[in-house]
């Protein structure tokens, strides 16, 4: 970060404000959607100066906590006191926009700045414009000719213009190359107020939070720690349950084993009830059940080619104004895993969709026997309005049996099926779309961004999946 950005940072994190209370306080809030209870008694003081971070599988609620949190949704039970100088920049997984024909300035200049300081403020957004790569020159440029990295970047910094005292960034890393998330880590490294943050992303949560807690159905489990320390000391924490857990079924056996030889006793009788009584009075343990691991194993079958994909002379982007060219002619191999990296907006989720939709042109030539599977970076091939059930069997002419046995594994278990694509988590999305390739048995993958939404052990899963495929990939990813 150069010192242009700290000295534009200092203006934005620079509160006069003295807390002497909590910034908020949340009192046994929980949240449902229909007969399904996502969590429950969730209990989170913030101070001004907390850098928490939240986790949890996915699906759990995670960012529905953060909406609540943000005003954007409504608890169903408990309740929330706020500080009265509370101020909220809240970064959405998805951005929301005044207008896709807006052009980037008129975006910037459409939020609200508050105060008597505010044409400074918008000066300064403008400012944090180009260090985040977006020059002057880019400026006329609309929402909508956007990659998802630049709306990133523009929505962050118009939050940043309201001069909040809380961010709250959900995903903030997803759809920003590496450059910018190595930026986004020092800024908020350098940032003296409270962040609260939800991401997939190990080494972003080490190095910008001090404090996880994990979402569960019951609430939050709070370790004061980084994520990396978390891991470490919920491991210890589960198998000192698991030992009390042991000792304690070992003790109720033993005393079990004396009741039901005495019971029928009379001489024994006063000393069975009072083993009895004793064993109501003991708290008991709870057996731990232990998350399950998503297991996909899926391939390749026969080689059909010896090289699956030639490009010859590709242009991307308009001609008149192309983002880049191929002029030489690339040959992929059977069994090649290709890498495409590069700043937000140069055009590798266009490079993809360009392949996808030329397969049949002079400049995109497929060998025979090719079958593709392709994972879009926003799943706009899901159907909102059908249940995941209803959109896999849309995809695929396998069996109902085929379906639910994939989707099992990726644990969409029994009437989970039938839940609507719009109800769903990113990681969820994610996972249907994954159900979805795996059906189609592709011997070429076209991956967009892959691990964009999952939680951890889900990208580990994934990772070991695309190493042990045996077919071609070229993979888009900024991880």
């Amino acid at each position: 970060m150069n010192k242009d950005s700290i000295k534009i940072l200092k203006f934005f994190y620079e509160d006069k404000t003295k807390f002497k209370s909590p910034l908020f306080t949340l009192r046994g809030i929980s949240k449902c959607y229909g007969s399904n209870e996502l969590f429950s008694d969730v209990n989170l003081t913030v101070n001004f100066n907390d850098r928490i971070t939240i986790v949890g599988s996915n699906g759990v609620g995670k960012s529905t906590l953060l909406k609540i949190i943000a005003g954007q949704e409504e608890e169903d039970d408990g309740n929330m006191d706020r500080n009265k100088d509370l101020r909220i920049g809240y970064l959405p997984q998805e951005t929301h926009w005044k207008s896709l024909e807006n052009t980037i300035l008129q975006e910037i200049r459409s939020a609200n700045f508050k105060g008597a300081d505010c044409h400074r403020c918008e000066g300064l957004v403008e400012r944090l414009l180009e260090n985040f790569g977006l020059s002057e020159k880019n400026w006329q440029r609309k929402v909508k000719t956007l990659s998802g990295g630049e709306r990133t970047k523009i929505a962050l910094a118009k939050i940043l213009g309201t001069k909040p005292n809380l961010l709250i960034l959900d995903e903030p890393t997803n759809h920003l190359d590496l450059e910018t998330i190595e930026w986004l880590e020092q800024f908020l490294s350098n940032w003296k107020l409270a962040i609260i943050s939800v991401s997939h992303d190990r080494c972003f949560l080490d190095r910008t939070c001090n404090k996880t807690f994990e979402l569960t159905e019951k609430g939050l489990e709070k370790y004061y720690c980084s994520y990396s320390q978390y891991l470490e000391e919920k491991a210890g924490r589960l198998e000192k349950k698991e030992r009390e857990y042991k000792q304690q079924e070992k003790y109720f056996k033993k005393q079990q084993v004396f009741i039901d030889r005495f019971r029928y006793k009379a001489t024994k009788a006063r000393a069975v009830q009072n083993r009895i009584k004793q064993l109501d009075r003991i708290e008991r343990v709870e057996k731990i059940s232990m998350t399950k691991n998503i297991k996909i194993g899926f391939n390749a079958k026969e080689k059909t080619c010896a090289h699956p994909l030639e490009i010859n002379n590709l242009t991307i982007g308009k001609k008149e104004s192309p983002l880049f060219r191929i002029a030489d002619k690339i040959t992929v191999d059977w069994g090649d895993k290709i890498g495409i990296i590069g700043q937000n907006g140069i055009g590798k989720s266009t490079l993809l969709k360009n392949i996808l939709d030329k397969r049949e042109s002079a400049e995109i030539n497929f060998g025979p026997g090719i079958k593709i599977g392709y994972y879009a970076q926003a799943h706009e091939e899901l159907d909102p309005d059908k249940s995941i059930l209803e959109e896999c069997s849309s995809k695929t002419t396998a069996s109902e049996e085929r379906i639910r046995n994939v989707l099992g594994r990726l644990l969409f278990v029994q009437d989970k099926v039938f839940k609507k694509i719009d109800c769903l988590s990113g990681g969820e999305r994610a996972r249907v779309a994954l159900a979805e390739i795996i059906l189609q048995e592709p011997n070429f993958l076209l991956l967009d961004e892959p691990t964009n939404h999952l939680d951890l052990p889900s990208k580990e899963v994934v990772v070991e999946m695309l190493k042990e495929f045996t077919g071609t990939i070229l993979l888009v990813s900024h991880d």
